[in-house]
């Protein structure tokens, strides 16, 4: 099977989630649900809470980000767009591992810088819409942020500048008249939206921006990414920052002190890594900036942590660290920059969030907070309800350091930070190829593409929405790999020749399907445990 997505288009992606909507109130097999108000002003606009996907695996497609907003998610870090995109990135696969810490090997988006530009407005387009139709908040109580990197000469390329502008304003995207157009074209699905709420539907998707820089990138350089971001390009800026920022010293001793000494790194990353007091220097010149052009200037915090592969956990030969060690030394490189700014800079978080510290870390001024770790466990999207959920309704303007001083302290003598054990796969034999004897893959897949046949107790794999992540394989309790293993439903014959999966695909007259070495077009003739499958997609 290949390991490109192939994105929905408009039509049948509206179709889908409207279907699913007023069916189970639900979207992508995410139930929908207005989450509690814990309003934060940010960038000019206001979000209805600080809880949403970082720029990672549940940012890529649309059908990733309507899945989010519908758990509750009202911030959106879209994923990071680079100059080399496409089949041109190279990205080695599988390219997650979630077990206990979690580890990735990706990067930027997979798609095209095209393709993700298309894929944020299908979104954007479509929580707005099912913001209104469905009363699950207001229509403006959301901010999607792009993500952009990593040297100046590719922020300035026509690819990547063409991106920041249609971001700014999509209304001369040609995916934007095309998707407004089959919105109106169904009408007769919604029973509130009508035509001037679309027609009044804004165009900028975006007003604020994440530079990401690769690790080692000179301070001169991220300089000139930020100014060219405020100065040129009028948009509030953060600035991704790495957790290398606390030291090597520092690192090991947090690191070893939690169970996490055999995370293999060096000294050599820190001394190539941005150091702290040009760091400050950088951020009090353009936090300067910013504030004569009328624009906010933070700090993201943090870049993932690279450490070198040791065990084959994934291919390559370094991997980058997530999770709850992430946590440690990221709340820390909060604590510096706070200290060294008296509270005033602001910070966006995301390194190691979850239902244990985010209600303190929203509690101390730091905010909003997005994360990704999380969502690849179980629970999945189901997991920024449940974040949602423990915001407190007031957030401080800035950071209270004296609150941040005290968290640091809590964390240290926090014994759920220790390293954890990891689990015993009990492997079974798998008698059914569309397994559902547990929801674990449709659940952790950041692409949903997984599909749960609830009445038949079954699951389905969908060829086209996956990017062989490999993070299913990491929850399935039988061992086994789900998007390999599972039966799949192909969308043409090119595509399900180009896999070794057991599956089938839809055709004028029927089916086709494979089973072992069989080719079968009709339903008789299929095991009994996938017939009643294949039924439910000719009905």
């Amino acid at each position: 099977m290949s390991d490109r997505m192939i994105p929905m288009a408009f039509e049948p992606l509206l179709l889908t989630v409207m279907k699913e909507m007023r069916e189970k109130q639900s979207v992508f097999y995410v139930p929908a649900v207005r989450p509690k108000s814990a309003p934060l002003a940010f960038c000019g606009g206001v979000m209805e809470n600080p809880v949403g996907p970082a720029a990672g695996p549940h940012t890529q497609l649309a059908n990733n980000l309507v899945a989010a907003y519908a758990a509750g998610a009202r911030i959106f870090e879209l994923k990071t767009v680079q100059i080399i995109d496409g089949e041109d990135l190279p990205v080695d696969k599988p390219c997650i591992y979630v077990q206990g810490e979690a580890y990735n090997v990706e990067w930027s988006t997979e798609l095209t810088v095209a393709q993700a530009a298309e894929e944020y407005i299908k979104a954007w387009l479509l929580i707005k819409v099912l913001a209104k139709e469905f009363d699950l908040g207001s229509p403006e109580g959301f901010q999607f942020h792009m993500s952009v990197g990593y040297d100046l000469p590719g922020l300035q390329s026509p690819k990547i500048d063409g991106f920041i502008e249609t971001m700014k304003d999509a209304s001369r995207s040609p995916v934007w008249a095309e998707s407004l157009a089959i919105l109106k074209k169904h009408l007769d699905l919604f029973r509130v939206v009508d035509e001037a709420y679309l027609d009044a539907i804004p165009s900028a998707l975006c007003n604020t921006v994440t530079l990401s820089t690769l690790h080692g990138c000179p301070v001169d350089q991220i300089q000139a990414m930020i100014t060219h971001m405020l100065r040129e390009k009028g948009l509030h800026t953060f600035v991704k920052c790495n957790p290398t920022l606390v030291g090597y010293e520092t690192a090991r001793k947090v690191l070893d002190e939690k169970g996490y000494d055999y995370l293999s790194f060096g000294p050599e990353g820190f001394e190539h890594d941005l150091k702290l007091d040009y760091a400050v220097k950088m951020l009090t010149e353009m936090t300067q900036l910013a504030r004569s052009l009328g624009l906010t200037m933070g700090v993201k915090l943090t870049n993932t942590f690279p450490v070198a592969i040791r065990n084959r956990e994934l291919p390559g030969q370094t991997m980058y660290l997530s999770g709850k060690p992430l946590f440690l030394l990221s709340i820390r490189t909060a604590k510096l920059l706070s200290d060294a700014f008296d509270g005033a800079l602001p910070i966006s978080f995301s390194g190691g969030i979850d239902a244990h510290n985010v209600a303190q870390v929203l509690s101390a001024g730091i905010a909003p907070v997005t994360l990704a770790t999380l969502l690849l466990k179980q629970g999945g999207y189901k997991n920024l309800t449940r974040l949602a959920g423990l915001a407190p309704e007031t957030i401080p303007e800035q950071v209270d350091c004296r609150l941040l001083d005290r968290l640091i302290e809590q964390v240290a003598e926090d014994s759920y930070y220790q390293k954890e054990k990891p689990g015993r796969t009990v492997l079974r034999p798998l008698t059914d190829l569309a397994c559902y004897q547990c929801r674990n893959c449709v659940d952790v897949c950041p692409n949903r593409a997984n599909l749960p046949l609830t009445e038949l107790k079954k699951a389905v794999h969908v060829d086209d929405l996956c990017n062989e992540c490999g993070n299913c394989a990491c929850f399935c309790p039988f061992g086994y790999t789900p998007y390999r293993d599972k039966f799949t439903l192909f969308s043409s014959e090119a595509t399900m020749a180009d896999s070794a999966n057991q599956g089938f695909r839809l055709t004028d007259t029927g089916f086709v399907a494979r089973v072992g070495e069989r080719e079968i077009t009709q339903l008789e003739e299929l095991p009994e445990q996938l017939r009643e499958v294949v039924r439910t997609f000719l009905n």
